[in-house]
């Protein structure tokens, strides 16, 4: 089923206004360390500096399932599952850059390792080329977003953007299944994938940036396309009336766990004047809201205005306030939206419930030395992780924030 967002009235119900909690004081979340990560070739080992050949760079990704971690190291060419206590389970690797695993030599000899521990890990060959994004499903079924051969990518005319990814699908024991294209298994490749996503019916979502917005694609469990929804930058709903020249801009669209319905997060900018002239003096940041957009009905329900971030610069001419938009991580099973940006010390993390509009504000530390590279998620359950690393080696981490969301609903 194909339809068009623009193609649908945004009259949408009144929103409900979030509240704050008062002056709640903001504390930091415990963070605690699971394991490290080393640089290197080894199977256990990643690379985080490595350039492609296109000049893409590296792009490691961070999913957790369970307790269970993977990392998909686009500058080896592959990817890890890992327990929360870093041991290595199984490895899906480019054999063209990575040596072969130790456990997967057939003729290695005995070790310290007994063949009951070796049974347990698996090293799966697969000729990678960038992976990226991962999404696992409750059958432990792992999608892998990856690039086709330069040879074998196409360019989309109308939408003017390349079609280069597709989205590898492997079974709990490591089998390679299929791949999904933008028409299912097999079919032409995606543009640029934003993030691949999978929800409580094993359902998996595909979101693709293009020229004019953004192309969501949803597939039912066994990879049929169901919908595929074009968000278009330039028809995007607003809080505005209709002769408000506020500018809209797309920053995510991610799925519900339980239901057939996405949310649109949208960052809206207003034009400034200079008090003294009368003139244009560019524009600013205004204000963030959520659309949830439901599949099945094809409308919005009520929006979700969001909260902004609200900062402070020093300098030598004094203080001074501003505000930007958070990004949106995520939004948990029971409806918990949890949004984030960078600041002094770590990230400022908001969680609102998305029913009540209450809000908590808490600060993720991460260290000055640990921002080389850094890549977050947000479990169903509501739990943060993190693969924080520094010029020596890369920690994963996680904040326990399903025992926050605990808290605060009780």
């Amino acid at each position: 089923m194909r339809f068009h967002l623009s193609c649908i009235a945004f009259a949408c119900a009144a929103s409900l206004a979030f509240f704050s909690c008062g002056n709640e004081p903001v504390t930091r979340v415990n963070r605690e360390k699971l394991f490290t990560l080393s640089y290197g070739h080894f199977e256990d080992e990643i690379d985080l500096f490595q350039l492609d050949s296109d000049g893409s760079g590296t792009d490691t990704q961070i999913y957790m399932r369970d307790g269970m971690f993977y990392v998909a190291n686009s500058g080896l060419k592959k990817v890890m599952l890992l327990t929360s206590f870093g041991d290595l389970l199984s490895v899906y690797y480019n054999a063209d850059s990575n040596p072969v695993p130790s456990f997967a030599e057939p003729e290695a000899p005995e070790s310290s390792e007994s063949s009951a521990q070796k049974s347990t890990r698996r090293a799966i060959a697969y000729p990678f080329n960038h992976p990226t994004f991962i999404s696992v499903d409750s059958l432990k079924r792992l999608s892998v977003v990856d690039r086709v051969p330069q040879d074998r990518a196409e360019f989309d005319n109308d939408d003017q953007v390349i079609l280069r990814d597709v989205v590898l699908r492997f079974s709990a024991e490591g089998k390679f299944l299929d791949y999904l294209g933008q028409e299912g298994p097999g079919g032409t490749p995606f543009p640029p994938v934003m993030g691949v996503y999978t929800n409580a019916r094993n359902e998996t979502i595909v979101t693709a940036k293009i020229q004019s917005g953004i192309n969501v694609y949803w597939f039912d469990d066994s990879g049929a396309l169901l919908y595929k929804i074009p968000v278009s930058e330039k028809k995007l709903p607003g809080p505005y009336d209709e002769n408000s020249t506020a500018l809209s801009s797309l920053e995510k669209i991610l799925p519900d766990q339980n239901a057939r319905k996405l949310y649109l997060k949208i960052d809206y900018y207003v034009g400034v004047t200079d008090p003294a002239t009368g003139a244009s003096a560019g524009i600013s940041y205004d204000r963030s809201c959520i659309y949830p957009f439901d599949l099945t009905s094809e409308k919005y329900d009520a929006r979700i205005d969001i909260p902004y971030y609200e900062g402070v610069d020093k300098d030598n001419l004094g203080t001074e306030t501003f505000k930007k938009p958070y990004e949106f991580l995520g939004m948990t099973s029971s409806g918990w939206v949890f949004l984030t940006t960078p600041q002094d010390g770590g990230y400022a993390l908001e969680v609102m419930d998305s029913h009540s509009r209450r809000i908590h504000k808490r600060i993720l530390s991460v260290s000055d030395d640990e921002l080389a590279y850094n890549a977050l998620m947000l479990s169903p359950d509501g739990i943060v992780s993190a693969l924080l690393a520094t010029s020596f080696e890369a920690s994963v981490v996680w904040w326990r924030t399903d025992e926050l969301i605990g808290e605060i609903r009780k």
